[in-house]
């Protein structure tokens, strides 16, 4: 039986379609553009020579993160953006390329009602028209407040324990670097940020996510939304912490990804964990979304490495997979993102 809930025009049950966001052709350009929002610097992203020859890669490839954003973005949209994003989870399941073409689909699984909320369970797919192929995966739940109004905080004490993040920490197989064996679960980052959430920052991530709602960067216009102010973007804090200027320098090696100058948490440096530079690749997330960052807050984000295992037949080739436990939060303490993210290094030839 369908739910009907005013101002959302879609069926809501389980097999309804939504409708397509089609994000068009993924150009360097854009990449270029993602890479300085995100403040992502690992060259497999812009640097084709490195891509090809570091990386072993036929080009450089689409960061898991704008295809994260982008997935948040069609799940906003196909309930009017009056729901709440709480979470998601994503398998990269292959890589994109630049040049290539990016339309996400979904289709609603499961409607439940959950505490105060409507709880609907989203499948989805970002499907590669060029490759013929569907590239991620994965499902989510949004929540709709029954009466239709736009839901701007979530209420998750009466929201089921087995919805949430998995925070386990597992032990490192015997096959992964020693190195790594030894990180497992200890805290191996933690960054405050020196420099508060900004409109710049935010108007940039806009930009590159391309078609945001001016909720997220825009103080007029957001000013007569839900919100009443801008609001980040859901997984705004998974990329907003920021450090002083020099305060991570570029390797001159050439052979460096670029990883070493960036200030996020849980996608570590290569050269850390003794393994191939240029084969990194973002393997999937699962993130609960607890609040929104807005223009003035300080991040604060804390990661531990939650497991390893090497995987003799992913679809990329052998590689050693690593699970990393992140916490963001507000410096005054306000929860953000809790993530955990699938970071993959693939065992290269020579």
């Amino acid at each position: 039986m369908a739910i009907e809930i005013p101002g959302i025009d879609v069926t809501l049950e389980a097999g309804t379609e939504l409708t397509p966001l089609d994000k068009g052709l993924i150009s360097y350009k854009h990449l270029a553009r993602w890479c300085a929002a995100q403040q992502n610097w690992d060259k497999v992203h812009y640097n084709q020579d490195y891509a090809r020859t570091y990386g072993q890669l036929k080009d450089v490839y689409v960061n898991g993160a704008i295809k994260a954003q982008s997935i948040v973005q069609f799940l906003s949209t196909s309930f009017e953006r009056r729901g709440w994003v709480w979470r998601v989870n994503t398998d990269f399941c292959g890589m994109d390329f630049a040049e290539e073409h990016l339309v996400v689909h979904g289709s609603i699984e499961d409607v439940v009602e959950a505490g105060s909320y409507v709880a609907v369970r989203v499948g989805f797919r970002i499907n590669n028209p060029d490759q013929r192929a569907d590239t991620t995966k994965g499902d989510a739940i949004v929540l709709l407040d029954p009466d239709g109004e736009y839901v701007v905080e979530v209420d998750e004490q009466d929201l089921p324990d087995e919805w949430r993040v998995d925070t386990s920490i597992r032990e490192a197989g015997d096959d992964v670097p020693s190195q790594i064996r030894e990180m497992a679960g200890k805290q191996v980052d933690v960054i405050e940020s020196v420099i508060p959430v900004d409109l710049s920052r935010l108007r940039l991530m806009a930009d590159a996510v391309m078609n945001v709602n001016p909720w997220h960067y825009h103080p007029e216009k957001a000013a007569e939304g839900p919100f009443g102010g801008v609001v980040a973007m859901p997984l705004y804090p998974l990329h907003g912490l920021e450090s002083w200027p020099d305060a991570k320098p570029f390797d001159p090696n050439l052979e460096s990804l670029g990883r070493e100058a960036v200030s996020d948490i849980g996608r570590l440096d290569p050269a850390r964990l003794g393994v191939p530079p240029g084969g990194i690749f973002n393997g999937g997330n699962f993130v609960e979304i607890h609040s929104l960052a807005r223009p003035g807050d300080t991040l604060f984000g804390e990661c531990i490495l939650a497991g390893a295992t090497y995987s003799a037949d992913h679809p990329v080739g052998p590689s050693i997979i690593v699970d990393t436990l992140n916490h963001y939060r507000t410096t005054a303490g306000r929860a953000l993102i809790t993530e955990r993210q699938i970071m993959g290094y693939r065992v290269l030839d020579g």
